[in-house]
């Protein structure tokens, strides 16, 4: 089904919820978000642990249900999707950067960016043309040949970075990218975050850094399950 409401809506969510049933009681995670993100738009969702930011992240990832609610991505109603629909949009249209990275300490740093284009099936000479271009752009084509355990902190971020950017996705998810950095490499990190508004991607942050806000258009705040917009 098609959103014809707003076309430049890359997502939007409705009276969301989502509820934990426990054997002593029903759990209410959250409770009716209204959540839009347009195009190119950065965005930040902030809150103190347990106020449901990584569940509705999850949720947004396609890697969690919902209760109730309406959820649209590129136009997609993602209620009408099935399991394999969901995979494909998640490899094709989503790009994920995690807190640790999750890089693959058993391939090298060229084959870790080039691993969704892999998953997707595209041929070599292409993955190698799209990974050295990002490996360059990120200062990293001097360290292509090297594993994971050989590179900073900052460069394995890179590298994370890079890999979420390889299938050109109409929205990146980062859950804390900052969050095992210094404030040295904290600063570093955003001022490549912000460097990705060339590539035409929105951008979706989760974060207890109040720092994040000098590179995002609109901030929320999510406590006990309501999210509300700071500015």
């Amino acid at each position: 089904m098609e959103n014809e409401k707003n076309p430049e809506n890359i997502i939007e969510i409705k009276n969301l919820t989502k509820n934990f049933i426990t054997p002593s009681e029903t759990l209410n995670v959250l409770r009716g978000i209204d959540f839009t993100i347009k195009r190119g738009e950065f965005v930040s969702i902030m809150g103190p642990s347990g106020s449901g930011k990584s569940t509705l992240l999850n949720i947004i990832g396609l890697l969690d249900s919902f209760n109730e609610g309406e959820y649209f991505l590129s136009g997609i109603d993602i209620k009408s999707l099935s399991f394999k629909d969901k995979r494909r949009i998640r490899l094709f249209k989503l790009g994920f950067i995690f807190q640790t990275f999750n890089l693959i300490q058993t391939l090298t740093v060229q084959q870790n960016v080039e691993l969704p284009l892999a998953l997707a099936k595209i041929p070599q000479r292409d993955q190698n043309e799209k990974s050295k271009k990002l490996l360059e752009k990120f200062g990293l084509n001097k360290k292509a040949k090297n594993f994971p355990y050989q590179l900073s902190i900052g460069e394995q971020q890179r590298v994370a970075i890079s890999r979420a950017l390889i299938m050109a996705p109409v929205l990146i998810l980062l859950d804390e990218p900052t969050g095992n950095l210094d404030v040295k490499n904290s600063e570093k990190i955003l001022d490549y975050l912000q460097n990705l508004r060339q590539f035409n991607t929105s951008i979706l942050i989760v974060s207890h850094n109040p720092a994040v806000k000098r590179i995002t258009d609109k901030n929320y705040i999510l406590e006990e399950g309501v999210l509300k917009q700071l500015y």
